[in-house]
């Protein structure tokens, strides 16, 4: 295998984060009864037209931006012309001539080296309907047709799955911080075609390409790209024609399945979308969207370690989750203790969305909430041991602010001196004869008394306000 060299071109689809389909108004959302998101336009029925979404075209510009592409302001659409059951119209409304982008790059990291992938194009498009197949029948959710997406190809840059990999994990990071998409792999908004072809070192011909269509996770795209390049290489050890077709990767064999030979994209015979006109876009409505974008997960990893002090384990472990992300710097602007947010969120809190599989939106707790409670325990009204009793309470409820619950349960840490001495007093005269071994014992005098009185206040003592305390009195009786 490593007489061969490995040549790769990726493909991927990517939802639009938009309200509604990108030439209608039918809600996008996903899960819901099959066929209820659809109208007219989606149906393609007689009569009905396209109207363009604003909002599909400023997050397309965003994407653009962050990769570092050309962008074309006079946006115009194509006819891509196919028959299939999954696109009413017989017509797919696509960017063919004329992307929104061009000339893009990305860098990603290949152990500990940089890599820059060249983007070839972006282009807005509109999604088919989903198929269904069960048993020898085939059911059509249309909810998804008409759906904005964008493509976005690179050119056959990468050389191995570990650059693959690497490629669409950036991607998914770029464009899910950017909110261009949610980019959920599981429920298809993004999926990815991958294009491989092999040839031997020092040949300048490649083998005919392979695309491997709707690879829908990480490991799925790695475990697909090894098993196609071994193929292929079986193939041309053999002196066997390597076919340009279009694969499926099946996970529960591991290996690819032909699905169709490729067509040449001359099939599609694309021409100019007639019910769409031209649209020059004002240059500065696109500089309000490109100044305007979510700041790149790249960007806050930088201010995390340098300006908050977090590791760099506990930042890409919070950057993994936008919405982790967004609670961290919401909780820190009501508080400077940094790392213990950052610690809370990333060992109690993520064992929880665990457990249920929910996203920490989904819980009852505010980032107000968390903060107040360290802020609580910073200010010794609390003892770091409490929090174990409070979090469950606010991760559940937030009807009531921390120091309310505090209160409730009756847990506030004593530190008031006279308090404390009025507690201590009575422990000292009923253990006359320890103080004795004060001098040679010093340390176990003292931890006894203050085992005593946190015994007695339920351990509640602020604890080094107390062991003052001791040893003042102590050693006045001594005297």
């Amino acid at each position: 295998m490593k007489n061969f060299e490995i040549i790769i071109g990726i493909e991927n689809h990517v939802e639009l984060k938009t309200k509604t389909k990108m030439f209608s108004s039918a809600p996008v959302s996903y899960g819901e009864t099959p066929n209820t998101n659809v109208n007219e336009t989606d149906m393609a029925y007689p009569g009905s037209l396209p109207t363009i979404n604003k909002k599909g075209i400023e997050l397309a510009i965003r994407a653009c931006s962050a990769l570092k592409m050309e962008i074309d302001t006079l946006v115009k659409f194509d006819r891509k012309n196919y028959f299939y059951p999954d696109l009413t119209k017989g017509y797919q409304i696509t960017q063919q001539y004329n992307p929104i982008g061009k000339n893009g790059k990305l860098i990603i990291n290949i152990n500990g080296e940089a890599k820059e992938v060249d983007i070839e194009r972006l282009h807005m498009e509109e999604d088919t309907a989903k198929q269904i197949h069960k048993d020898d029948l085939t059911y059509i959710d249309y909810n998804r047709a008409g759906t904005g997406l964008v493509e976005i190809v690179t050119r056959p840059v990468l050389r191995s799955a570990d650059e693959a990999c690497a490629y669409v994990e950036k991607l998914r990071e770029v464009l899910l911080f950017l909110k261009v998409s949610d980019v959920k792999m599981n429920e298809g908004s993004l999926r990815t075609d991958v294009n491989i072809s092999i040839r031997p070192y020092g040949t300048n011909e490649f083998s005919n390409k392979v695309e491997i269509k709707n690879l829908n996770s990480i490991s799925n795209i790695k475990k697909a790209i090894e098993f196609e390049v071994e193929r292929q290489t079986k193939l041309m050890l053999n002196n066997e024609v390597i076919i340009q077709e279009t694969r499926r990767f099946d996970d529960t064999t591991n290996s690819t399945v032909s699905m169709r030979s490729k067509s040449d994209a001359l099939d599609y015979k694309y021409f100019r979308e007639p019910n769409i006109m031209p649209i020059q876009l004002d240059q500065n409505w696109v500089n309000e969207c490109i100044k305007n974008s979510p700041e790149l997960a790249d960007i806050k990893r930088v201010k995390y370690t340098n300006e908050y002090k977090l590791s760099n384990n506990d930042a890409n472990i919070i950057l993994t989750s936008i919405e982790m992300s967004e609670f961290f710097e919401e909780a820190i602007k009501h508080t400077k203790n940094y790392t213990k947010v950052a610690n809370i969120l990333i060992s109690d809190i993520q064992a929880q969305l665990n457990s249920e599989n929910i996203s920490i939106d989904k819980l009852a707790l505010s980032p107000i909430h968390l903060a107040e409670m360290i802020n609580l325990v910073d200010d010794s009204v609390i003892s770091s041991k409490h929090t174990k009793t409070i979090l469950p309470i606010i991760m559940k409820d937030s009807s009531k602010s921390v120091i309310e619950i505090v209160e409730e349960l009756n847990i506030k840490m004593i530190s008031d001196e006279n308090e404390i001495t009025n507690l201590v007093n009575p422990i000292i005269e009923s253990n006359i004869e320890l103080l004795e071994q004060y001098n040679e014992r010093p340390e176990r005098v003292t931890k006894t008394i203050m085992g005593q009185l946190m015994k007695v206040t339920g351990g509640n003592v602020n604890p080094e306000a107390g062991m003052n305390i001791i040893i003042k009195l102590v050693e006045s009786k001594l005297k």
